[in-house]
């Protein structure tokens, strides 16, 4: 077989907003990001210089520009995503002395946002080696100005951050009222004070207050396996707030994910695309700048776009950000047991700041990955009472993946099990249950189109492996999804078509009215399905590269026709079988099994249906053979990523 390794604002209140011939446009939100031209520039310190003179040194240290804008359309590199901490941020670049004008025309009282900084790191203090000048901080000003008349509405001054071997910030955020004004009117932001300062604007947007809202939910339990909650029939009760969320969704019965691990995985569910077509398959692999993703596609269309992650593989490193105004790691991270409820705290804040605007939100938490240590007393809920672990890092307690099909005894088993329904369990009470309070507490419940689901399964020895990443069997790709539209539309309806996480993306976009290039992604929206004019099973793919985080597993390819599904299998070599401590399962080349009546896949009925594998492998080599190279970058893992994955466990 062929393989390749290797893609309307609403309608709200009258407001145009533009550097240069004005627009009329009906919009929510407007950045000033999103319209900044060369026709903005009032005056900039990099006038005297080309695009070509430009340095890195000359902005701040883990600050690149915005990959969703041509280079070309941002003077100067002045549009930024700026790293700080476990945040990253979109920023205008605004050092002393530099002047932005806007012009704006909104009829109705309105609001603009924004947050001011100074960065003090490597590149600022080279620049301000040499200079005789006093060490000052920055002035900064928001003015309106109507024909020569300026009427000054901020002006705030913030002292330079504190000297430091390491990068230091001077930080604030603020919300200020605009009265109507008339057509001609210019918003004046102004840098001004000392020199050798980076000084910034995160995120300047102008939005108005209204009653009914756009708002999306996209939450994602990295690891989270469909047949683990009961609402997809558990016979444990670990999800009773899931459940009570999924009485007012829809709930999709058999969802695949396109790849068994978190990376790929999560590139397919932000972008649309299976991993043959965005090609972002290893661990040093970032997507190309070229892929459209949906938090992009929601942004450019006045959504404000914000993301809470546990990092790792959803690290922004990966180009996970694009699109999002900020990106946060580490709250859904696994260096604390309680992640879940982190999360949840964060986003409440989150929540209570922006609940009067039209917003995406993402949230990512590592809570029910391994090791499995939530607090008590969920971690021991599901356990006998002669327990034996009251958690573990199971991969470490295997040997690494060396251990992977390390056979343990059926109650070492049963207690593993036991601690991964603990966690769900306690993600489902200090996560979903907070949450969903909130939202009914701040009146966006019903107006809130919630999605909830998960990247991969995880395997605890049914085809004789352990956790994920190395099969593409049932407990591996199957995972949950819950939809519940605003208004609670399609409550009630339990969908067992076969779908893809992939089909998340264009589902969003096609209930937001939002126009796509259906032909650019391999998923489609679910709306036709839950309207009853399609009941058939989607086809979906999910694949696995070779030597996937430089362990020796051979490469797998799935794909269905109907209940059909087929797995094709790469043979390990004698080499690959001697890094295993305790030998894998017989690897056959071809597997297909019938998931109406084998949903567990014990049997494999290749040789009494060749036809429909011999169907299948046509599709595959068709897919793999004609999928585009895409220009995926390489990925530099910084000391901090590498401490994440390996508490996750995918690096030793």
């Amino acid at each position: 077989m062929h393989w390749k390794k290797y893609i309307v604002f609403a309608v709200i209140f009258s407001l145009s907003i533009s550097c240069g011939p004005k627009q009329n446009q009906s919009i929510s939100i407007v950045r000033l990001m999103d319209i900044f031209n060369e026709d903005c520039l009032i005056r900039s310190p990099f006038d005297r210089l080309t695009a070509e003179a430009l340095a890195d040194e000359q902005f701040p240290a883990k600050s690149f520009p915005l990959p969703e804008i041509d280079i070309e359309m941002n003077p100067f590199k002045l549009l930024r995503k700026l790293k700080i901490g476990g945040r990253e941020i979109n920023i205008l670049f605004s050092p002393p002395t530099s002047e932005y004008a806007f012009d704006v025309d909104f009829k109705e009282e309105s609001f603009l946002e924004f947050g001011i900084g100074i960065v003090r790191d490597a590149h600022s203090e080279k620049i301000a080696v040499g200079t005789d000048e006093k060490i000052r901080g920055v002035n900064f000003t928001v003015s309106l100005e109507f024909e020569g008349k300026k009427r000054t509405l901020m002006q705030k001054y913030l002292s330079p951050p504190p000297e430091s071997q390491q990068r230091t910030i001077s930080y604030w955020e603020t919300n200020l009222s605009l009265p109507p004004v008339r057509k001609g009117t210019q918003v004046i932001l102004k840098c001004s004070g000392g020199m050798q300062n980076f000084s910034f604007w995160f995120n300047p947007h102008i939005y108005k207050k209204k009653e009914e809202k756009r708002n999306v939910i996209l939450i994602s339990i990295d690891t989270l396996r469909a047949d683990h909650l009961s609402c997809y029939g558990y016979e444990k009760q670990t999800t009773p707030n899931i459940d009570l969320l999924s009485e007012d969704s829809a709930l999709f019965l058999n969802t695949y994910a396109s790849s068994p691990w978190t990376l790929s995985s999560h590139v397919s569910m932000m972008t649309g695309l299976h991993c043959v077509h965005h090609q972002v398959y290893y661990d040093d692999e970032r997507m190309a700048p070229a892929l459209k993703t949906l938090a992009q596609t929601l942004n450019m269309n006045g959504f404000l776009a914000s993301a809470f992650t546990g990092g790792g593989f959803v690290s922004s490193v990966y180009g996970f950000s694009k699109g999002f105004d900020s990106y946060n790691e580490g709250e859904g991270g696994v260096f604390k047991k309680n992640s879940a409820e982190i999360m949840f705290q964060a986003t409440s804040n989150w929540l209570e700041k922006n609940k009067e605007k039209d917003f995406f939100l993402f949230l990512h938490t590592y809570q029910t990955h391994n090791p499995y240590s939530c607090p008590a007393p969920y971690s021991t809920h599901f356990l006998e009472d002669d327990f034996k672990w009251d958690q573990i890092d199971l991969y470490n307690y295997l040997g690494g993946m060396p251990g992977l099909y390390r056979p343990l005894p059926e109650k070492d088993r049963e207690n593993v099990i036991g601690l991964y329904d603990g966690e769900i369990l306690y993600m489902d009470e200090k996560m979903i249950k907070p949450l969903i309070e909130k939202l009914k507490a701040l009146g966006l419940y019903d107006q809130t189109m919630i999605i909830f689901t998960s990247d991969h399964g995880e395997e605890f020895g049914e085809h004789k492996g352990w956790g994920h990443r190395h099969s593409v069997y049932e407990e591996s790709i199957k995972v949950p999804l819950i939809i519940k539209f605003p208004g609670s539309r399609y409550r009630g309806k339990r969908i067992s078509s076969i779908i893809n996480l992939v089909d998340i993306m264009p589902t969003i976009l096609d209930w937001m009215n939002i126009r796509y290039p259906k032909m650019e992604m391999d998923g489609k929206s679910l709306i036709p399905l839950l309207s009853g004019r399609e009941r058939k099973d989607r086809t979906f793919l999910a694949d696995i590269p070779p030597n996937l985080l430089n362990t020796p597993l051979p490469q797998r390819i799935t794909m269905n026709s109907g209940q059909e599904k087929m797995i094709l299998n790469r043979r390990f070599s004698k080499e690959d079988l001697d890094y295993f401590s305790f030998p894998p399962p017989v690897n056959i080349p071809v597997e297909l099994f019938a998931l109406n009546n084998d949903p567990l896949e014990k049997t494999n009925i290749a040789h009494s249906m060749p036809e429909i594998c011999d169907q299948i492998i046509r599709w595959i080599n068709e897919i793999y053979s004609t999928a585009k190279k895409q220009k995926t970058s390489k990925v530099k893992i910084d000391d901090d990523l590498r401490d994440q994955l390996k508490t996750l466990g995918y690096i030793h």
